[in-house]
C-alpha cells in the first residue's frame, strides 16, 4: 500500500474510533471473495462481464446479460413477493436505526429463501442514511474475532479482543445508530455463544445505538437460543421466511430474465418446469437459478453449433425450452440418495467426512459401525485441519447425529446398556460412547456428495 494511502486510511480510523458515528459516515460498499476472519460489507452491485469479439460472441449475445442476472451472487433489480416479511424489516429498520435507537431482530428460514437479500435490498432503499456492514460469522474461530470483524469492517482501530470489545461498547453508546448484520449466526453457538448473547444484550439495553440483525438457517436455533435471550430481557423480534412456493419461484426468475431483455429468453413452461421442481424439493432459490443458468449455457451451445450447420440454423434468438430445464433437472437431481445428501448443512456432512475416514481407517468393523465418541474426536480433528470454524460441543453434535438418522442418512444402534430420550443419543451414564453409528448410504454416494462441496474436496 503507498504510504501515502496508508497515511489516509490510518488517519481516517483514529478519526472515527476518537468521534460518534455520524449519520453521513456510510460505508460504501464492497464486494470481496469470502475468507477467515474476514468480514463483508453490504454489498448491491451487479456484475458487468464485457463481452468478447468474434462471431460466437455475437451468437451468443442474448445470454450474456441473463447468464449474469441469474447468478448467485447478483442482486435481484427490485424485491418480488415476500411482502409481509418486507413490512415487518421496514418498521424494525425505521424504529431502531433511523431514529437512531437500538434493537434486534432474528431471521431464521431454509437456505435461498432470500433473508439477506430481502434485509440488503431494504437497507438500500432505505432514505435514512446510516452505516450499515455485515458479518459472515462461518470464519469466526475465536470468541473474540466477532468483536473483531465488527470493528475491522466499521474501519475502527482496535488492539486485541480485549480492546475490541470496549471500543464497540463506547461506538454503542457513544455513537449514532449502526446496524450490524450477523450472517450464519447459528455457527456461533457452542464455544462462542456468549459472544453472541452479549451482542443481544448490548442492543437491548435502553442507550443503545446498536441496531444488531442475526440470520440464520437453522430453524430451530430458537428453541436453543432463545431461553436465554428471554431470561436476560433481551429477546429479538422474530421473523420465518418460509421456503418459496411454484408462484414466488416464477415471477423472481421472470422479473430477473425482463430486467435484462425485452424478449423471452426462457419458455413460460419451462420456467414453471424448473419452479415446480424446486418448489418440491428445498423451495431455494438459488437452486432454480443455478438451473436456468445451465439450461442457457446448453442452449447456447447448442445455437452455435447450428450456426456452423447453415442448413438448420435459426437466425432468430436462441430460447430454452423444456427441452433444456428437464435434462439440467435430471442432471443436478439425481437419485432420492443424492438429493438426501445435497440436503445435509456443512456441520452434517463434516459428521459423514468423519464416519467416511474411520471406516477408511477400520475395514474390519461390522457394517462399518463407529462408536459415536470415535466419531466426534475425528470430527474434531478434521475441523482443526480445515481452520474454518471451531468444533461444536459433544452434545451439539450428538444433536447433529440424531438429526441425520431422522433424515434417513445414519442408523444409531443402542448398546445394551444403552438408552434413548428423545432426539438426544445417550447411555444410562449420561455419555455416547457406547454408541454407534452406521451409513444408510453407499459410500461412494456419500463420497460423491462431499466432493461438491468446495470447501471440504480437498479431503479426499
Amino acid at each position: 500500500m503507498p504510504a501515502t494511502r496508508s497515511a489516509r486510511l490510518s488517519t481516517r480510523r483514529q478519526a472515527l474510533s476518537e468521534a460518534p458515528l455520524s449519520k453521513q459516515q456510510v460505508i460504501k460498499p464492497v464486494a470481496s471473495k469470502l475468507k477467515p476472519a474476514q468480514t463483508l460489507k453490504t454489498t448491491f452491485s451487479v456484475t458487468k462481464h464485457s463481452q468478447p469479439n468474434g462471431k460466437a460472441s455475437k451468437l451468443a449475445s442474448p445470454f450474456i446479460a441473463a447468464k449474469s442476472m441469474l447468478h448467485r451472487s447478483t442482486a435481484a433489480p427490485q424485491i418480488v413477493g415476500r411482502e409481509a416479511e418486507q413490512l415487518v424489516i421496514r418498521q424494525f429498520l425505521q424504529g431502531s436505526v433511523e431514529q437512531d435507537r437500538g434493537g434486534s431482530m432474528y431471521i431464521s428460514g431454509n437456505p435461498g429463501t432470500g433473508k439477506t437479500a430481502c434485509l440488503q435490498a431494504l437497507i438500500k432503499q432505505s432514505e435514512a442514511s446510516f452505516t450499515s456492514v455485515l458479518v459472515n460469522c462461518v470464519p469466526l474461530t475465536r470468541p473474540g474475532q466477532v468483536y473483531e470483524a465488527i470493528l475491522d469492517a466499521l474501519g475502527v482501530p482496535f488492539a486485541g479482543s480485549d480492546s475490541a470489545l470496549s471500543k464497540l461498547e463506547h461506538l454503542v453508546f457513544q455513537s449514532r445508530a449502526f446496524l450490524v448484520i450477523l450472517d450464519e449466526v447459528d455457527s456461533l453457538l457452542g464455544s462462542r455463544q456468549e459472544v453472541l448473547y452479549r451482542l443481544f444484550e448490548l442492543a437491548a439495553h435502553k442507550d443503545s445505538h446498536l441496531a444488531l440483525v442475526g440470520i440464520a438457517n437453522a430453524l430451530d436455533l430458537t428453541d436453543r437460543f432463545l431461553p436465554r435471550l428471554q431470561a436476560r430481557n433481551c429477546e429479538p423480534l422474530l421473523l420465518n421466511f418460509n421456503p418459496y412456493q411454484v408462484k414466488d419461484i416464477v415471477e423472481i426468475l421472470q422479473s430477473r430474465l425482463d430486467s435484462v431483455s425485452r424478449e423471452p429468453i426462457i419458455q413460460k413452461a419451462a420456467l414453471e418446469l424448473c419452479a415446480r421442481k424446486v418448489a418440491a424439493t428445498s423451495g431455494d432459490l438459488r437452486k432454480s437459478l443455478d438451473v436456468c443458468r445451465q439450461a442457457m449455457e446448453m442452449a447456447e451451445a447448442e445455437h452455435r453449433r447450428q450456426a456452423q450447420n447453415k442448413e438448420n440454423h435459426n437466425e432468430g434468438q436462441p430460447k430454452v425450452t423444456l427441452v433444456h430445464i428437464a435434462k439440467v433437472l435430471t442432471n443436478l437431481n439425481g437419485s432420492p440418495t443424492m438429493q438426501k445428501l445435497d440436503a445435509l448443512n456443512f456441520q452434517q456432512k463434516l459428521v459423514l467426512c468423519a464416519h467416511l475416514f474411520l471406516a477408511a481407517a477400520n475395514k474390519t468393523k461390522k457394517l462399518g459401525e463407529m462408536a459415536v465418541s470415535a466419531l466426534y474426536t475425528e470430527y474434531r480433528g478434521i475441523c482443526s485441519r480445515l481452520n474454518m470454524m471451531a468444533p461444536v460441543t459433544r452434545s451439539e453434535f450428538l444433536d447433529l447425529v440424531a438429526m441425520m438418522e431422522t433424515q434417513g442418512v445414519v442408523a444409531v444402534d443402542a448398546s445394551k446398556h444403552g438408552r434413548r430420550s428423545g432426539r438426544r443419543i445417550v447411555s444410562s451414564s449420561g455419555a455416547a460412547d457406547d454408541r454407534t453409528m452406521r451409513l444408510l448410504v453407499d459410500e461412494s454416494d456419500a463420497r460423491r456428495a462431499l466432493n461438491k462441496t468446495p470447501a471440504l474436496a480437498p479431503l479426499f
